[in-house]
């Protein structure tokens, strides 16, 4: 880790938000958070957000999601990954926070710095790094908190902002080593966002279409003859891609 400020984030930041505004939306509780993040995770975005409502207008008080029983939760989730084991997890997840804190609520993290808070997240069924720092970030906590998942690794990594070979479970610390100082959680948000809808859009695993991209002239791997694919921890890197057809 460098350690070093890259000069280009606050560049990279307003193209993003030029080309991908930010969706004005509320802000919620830590729970809620929980519950959509968990719901939603590795789901198109307008799809996660239409099963969190249908859970959220069948268990309008999270202790009736608590006490019901997975196969109902399941016929909630369909159309997202995972819906069986979300199933399993949402109402342990509840069970598990009224049982360690009498309540089924997360207001007590406010009173936690954001790691300790991140740590207790991480404890609990399916909570991921990605989705506590998505809790912590996007809820009104506003906690000044990289988000980066498998779509916005693409873009980050090649634009020099974390070394290919990082695991993981390290982007997030690079992202924040490199941004300026006075980044807070909206700046974390928006650049994060804005990177998963660029990969989608353009950044795509094997070759990406850099003709497209917002962000080619600051990027060292715009224009190559064939892309990175880029492999995780667990994974082996593919051969790079031939160009396809439109």
């Amino acid at each position: 880790m460098t350690f070093a400020v890259d000069n280009r984030l606050p560049e990279i930041l307003d193209r993003l938000r030029t080309v991908y505004p930010a969706r004005v939306t509320p802000l919620t509780d830590p729970l809620s958070q929980l519950v959509f993040a968990v719901t939603a995770e590795n789901a198109a975005p307008s799809v996660g957000l239409a099963v969190y409502n249908r859970v959220k207008a069948t268990f309008p008080r999270w202790s009736d999601l608590r006490d019901a029983a997975p196969e109902r939760v399941a016929q909630l989730l369909v159309g997202v990954p995972g819906a069986p084991a979300k199933a399993e997890a949402l109402p342990e997840i509840l069970r598990l926070i009224e049982d360690e804190r009498g309540v089924i609520e997360l207001d007590f993290l406010r009173r936690l710095g954001t790691d300790a808070a991140g740590r207790w997240l991480e404890r609990l069924p399916r909570v991921t790094a990605e989705i506590a720092a998505a809790v912590l970030s996007f809820s009104d906590l506003r906690r000044p908190v990289p988000v980066v998942g498998r779509e916005s690794a693409r873009p980050l990594r090649r634009l020099g902002l974390a070394p290919a070979s990082a695991p993981m479970s390290a982007l997030p610390r690079h992202l924040a080593e490199k941004a300026p100082s006075d980044w807070g959680a909206e700046e974390f948000g928006d650049l994060g966002r804005g990177l998963t809808r660029l990969a989608r859009a353009a950044c795509a695993d094997g070759r990406p279409a850099c003709g497209g991209c917002a962000l080619r002239d600051l990027c060292p791997s715009a224009n190559r003859n064939s892309g990175d694919v880029l492999a995780f921890p667990g994974r082996k890197a593919a051969p790079a891609k031939a160009a396809r057809s439109a």
